[in-house]
């Protein structure tokens, strides 16, 4: 006899099958529609409690996969396209800084701190993280508002940082990634066309030797900038214009001979050299100044929640517009790469990137086209070119930041004049004139709204276009009327398509709805109704496969049809009907009105539920359907005869 194992092994051993028969008990109950109290609740719980796990742990996740894979041949590409990064990182940033209101040194900080750890985060193994155009423009426009103190606007730049980076990480771990898509291409090609235009004419004053900050104005955007210019026309000195003039010739010659060459980085440097031949001081024009030769030291934020507060609503629109600009970017350089991108992933890589560089000085970061671009093309291999970026740039700021004493503002004027110029997407505008108007108006008042009110509020008035016109194409209903098909006479599925008669018809009718049935579409509905009810129908038959929604504005217009069709002794039939939509309409007591041997839920045949719907009606009428469609032939042709 078999020694009988300890109490405790025996435990062990029935715990499965204690686990197996209740997720048989639960699969029951579910296939039952039966849920234990609280059961929905905690699978959501757990669902979305996975979701935070699996957004946290992600990044680690890639990027110990890249560390495996890592060879000596990927290191070589990866440091070469690093390099060529960097050259081009370097005076961008600087410019970018200048755009955002702040000292240059501060943009070198955002390209080190910001590429290293975007790098390490990102779902995209080209995406190169830093400062860019637009960001700093919201920057600016925000950092102006707490006066001219360099310290004030330092630490306000800082503080949109943490604040942008709290709420791009708030989203990814709310699940908010997804909703980006529903911000459409239209308005961002109509705010950067906005931005690039706003950055271009910002670099006219310091173009021509005017020192704008002087003067003041009652107006915003690019008015703004052209009142202020026209008060310091006294200012007007050649000696910039020329600066500008060359540095602008430089960048575009380098440009023609060879997209890999660091186009910025040479006109910086033959402006620097121009102005050293010509012995030209900063009294003759503006200069950058000393830059620090250091790097930042982590340091938390400094001001206090009543400082922050005021800047919220700036920080929600950064966040949005970086989030966007990087998760398209990302997905643009995929479509190249055929690399997978995750957007509430690529959201929280931007949002920890940000709170990491808030602590270390940083300007509010996102991808760059440009330089992600320029990534691609000079080969780089993995995450870790985005890296090494950051590092060489870092290798910049502490070989050559005393060579920034002779750097003319003039000459970073006429980078950014390239920069604004190439943000305008010429062809896309081109390609919506010809092809989609709706689509361009809503391109063309982001754009406009972006140059006349306030920058983070043209945001906003981009994504309320684009949901405006969202909603005036999801509520159009497309309804049809289903005939048999002449050519089948014998077929009792074959049917065809064509036009809803307003006039006359059959006392039988058959209609199919197509499209987003919700509150916006009730008064389309409510009409087209009303005239059924006015006319000879006796029976209506709604087929509703191809509905995707059915909110409870829409199912009280049905029920209200269906209680005029009874008045007048008629009847109404749905059919095509999903469970889902079924299970709303029992809820809001549709199928009660209607009747549940009137409904016909939707089956994998074709046309299965809509025969049985015209079974029904042949029971209802108490004759072949066909003689009824005759009949309303005969009344359609006297229709037509009297009128």
């Amino acid at each position: 006899m078999p020694r009988r194992p300890p109490a405790k092994r025996l435990r062990r051993l029935r715990r499965p099958r204690v686990r197996g028969a209740r997720r048989r008990a639960d699969r029951r109950g579910r296939e039952r529609g039966v849920h234990e109290p609280g059961h929905g609740r905690h699978v959501r719980l757990t669902t979305a409690l996975g979701g935070i796990r699996q957004t946290l742990c992600e990044p680690i996740r890639r990027l110990r996969g890249t560390a495996r894979s890592y060879g000596v041949k990927a290191l070589r590409r990866d440091a070469v396209a690093g390099l060529t990064v960097a050259l081009v990182a370097a005076p961008q940033s600087m410019a970018f800084a200048h755009v955002a209101g702040v000292p240059a040194v501060y943009g070198l900080y955002t390209a080190i701190v910001c590429a290293i750890v975007g790098g390490l985060l990102t779902t995209s193994s080209h995406l190169v993280i830093g400062p860019t155009n637009t960001m700093s423009l919201l920057v600016y426009f925000t950092v102006a508002s707490v006066g001219g103190d360099p310290a004030a606007r330092i630490e306000t730049a800082v503080t949109l940082t943490l604040l942008v980076g709290g709420i791009q990480v708030l989203c990814a771990l709310a699940g908010f990634g997804e909703l980006l898509r529903y911000v459409s291409h239209s308005v961002i090609v109509g705010f950067s066309a906005g931005a690039g235009v706003l950055i271009a004419a910002g670099q006219l004053p310091a173009c021509l030797g005017i020192d704008i900050s002087d003067y003041a104005s009652s107006y915003h955007g690019l008015a703004e900038t052209f009142d202020r210019m026209m008060q310091g026309t006294d200012q007007v000195s050649w000696r910039p214009t020329a600066v500008c003039l060359v540095c602008l010739a430089t960048a575009l010659a380098c440009a023609r001979i060879s997209r890999l060459l660091p186009a910025f980085l040479i006109a910086l440097a033959v402006g620097t050299l121009l102005v050293l031949a010509a012995g030209w001081s900063p009294e003759h024009l503006k200069l950058a100044g000393d830059l620090p030769r250091s790097l930042p030291l982590p340091a938390a934020p400094s001001m206090s929640w009543s400082d922050w507060e005021p800047h919220f609503g700036s920080a929600v629109a950064i966040a949005l517009i970086g989030m966007i600009e990087a998760v398209g970017i990302s997905k643009t350089i995929a479509g190249r790469t055929g690399e997978r991108i995750d957007a509430n992933q690529e959201l929280f890589a931007q949002g920890l990137t940000n709170l990491v560089g808030s602590f270390f000085r940083c300007i509010p970061s996102t991808g760059s086209f440009s330089r992600s671009a320029l990534n691609h093309a000079a080969g780089g291999a993995t995450r870790f070119a985005g890296v090494y970026s950051g590092l060489f740039v870092a290798v910049v700021l502490l070989t050559l930041a005393p060579a920034a004493r002779k750097l003319p503002m003039a000459a970073i004027a006429a980078i950014l004049l390239i920069i604004g110029y190439r943000l305008i997407d010429w062809r896309y505008c081109f390609r919506l004139a010809r092809g989609n108007r709706a689509d361009l108006m809503v391109c063309l008042g982001t754009f406009l709204a972006t140059l006349t009110v306030p920058l983070d509020y043209a945001v906003f008035v981009g994504v309320f276009l684009n949901i405006a016109l969202y909603l005036q194409r999801a509520r159009q209903v497309y309804v049809t009327e289903l005939v048999r098909d002449p050519r089948a006479p014998n077929d009792r599925t074959a049917f065809v398509e064509r036009a809803v008669r307003t006039v006359g018809g059959g006392r039988v009718r058959f209609l199919q709805l197509e499209g987003n049935l919700f509150f916006a579409a009730a008064d389309e509905l409510q009409d087209r109704f009303r005239a059924l009810v006015g006319g000879p129908a006796e029976l209506v038959i709604l087929r509703l496969k191809r509905t995707h929604m059915l909110d409870a504005t829409v199912m009280r217009v049905i029920e209200q049809f269906a209680l005029r069709m009874r008045e007048k002794d008629g009847h109404v039939l749905l059919c095509g009907v999903r469970p889902r939509m079924a299970k709303r309409m029992e809820g809001f007591g549709l199928i009660e009105v209607i009747g549940e041997q009137n409904v016909f839920l939707a089956d994998e045949a074709v046309f299965g539920s809509a025969r049985r719907a015209l079974r029904r009606a042949e029971e209802i009428m108490g004759r072949s359907l066909d003689e009824a469609e005759e009949e309303g032939e005969e009344s359609l042709k006297d229709t037509d005869g009297q009128r």
